[in-house]
């Protein structure tokens, strides 16, 4: 009895060294994969302060086919901003924008590059700029977290629980908070597929065929909403309600990380 007390004992010690084992085991490969594209990130750093963009881009992109942050993509916006590629410079502006939706670098230089190039936008809404408060994972993860709350307070044991005026009080509070937060990703997700026009002179089309009659050119850096696809055409709405067919390799999407 004694020596199955101490198994029991010991059990949980065990299971944890087990754990930190293999914890621990590939840290030392990690460390080695973050010393390198440190130095690589540097590198690329190095470049766009030397005023060699292409190179810099060069370095950027590599890191960004390794792994994604904002600070990557932030810094690949400008690199591309420098070199007079603005629509590849919004495109990465609007992808570190969606892991971080309110870092005030990455909007004001997006902003400064739209006034730039005269990419004006409608001002948004309340509604809109509360959506956009925090990116879709975000609003998912508060939305999950006030769904389990809500479950919580109303499957609590009649001893556990509290006034009943409270219990629905809290209640209601999760339920409402989780109908925003899902709403709210709902909306972050209807744009999630959004593209950018990232040549220059792209041409809208009646039809999906090279030999189709021209709408009208659309201009670098414009946001799009794509539809079907036919062809090597795209059917696409900008932000001013234009629309037409624009060649797939005119525009790049957003979310396409």
């Amino acid at each position: 009895m004694n020596q199955l007390t101490q198994s029991i004992r010991i059990w949980p010690f065990l299971l944890s060294f087990m754990i930190l084992f293999c914890l621990v085991l590939p840290s030392q490969n990690i460390q080695a994969n973050d010393n390198t594209e440190n130095t690589s990130f540097q590198d690329a750093s190095s470049a766009y302060s030397r005023g060699e963009y292409e190179l810099a881009i060069q370095g950027f992109e590599a890191l960004a086919r390794e792994g994604l942050s904002a600070p990557l993509l932030y810094n690949l916006g400008n690199s591309y901003a420098q070199n007079g590629q603005s629509g590849k410079a919004v495109l990465n502006y609007e992808r570190a924008l969606r892991l971080a939706p309110n870092d005030s670098d990455i909007l004001g230089n997006l902003e400064l590059i739209r006034k730039d190039k005269g990419l004006f936008q409608e001002e948004q809404s309340f509604g809109q700029r509360f959506i956009q408060f925090f990116g879709m994972n975000q609003w998912l993860t508060i939305a999950s977290l006030a769904f389990v709350f809500f479950a919580v307070i109303l499957l609590l044991p009649p001893a556990a629980r509290l006034k009943k005026s409270s219990r629905y009080g809290i209640a209601a509070t999760c339920l409402f908070i989780f109908i925003t937060a899902g709403a709210s990703a709902f909306g972050q997700y209807q744009h999630w597929h959004d593209g950018v026009v990232v040549v220059s002179d792209a041409r809208l089309r009646i039809s999906p065929f090279e030999s189709a009659a021209s709408v009208g050119t659309i201009q670098e850096g414009r946001l799009l909403r794509p539809g079907k696809i036919h062809n090597e055409y795209v059917l696409v709405v900008d932000e001013s309600g234009q629309s037409g067919w624009l060649a797939t390799n005119a525009f790049e999407a957003i979310a396409n990380l």
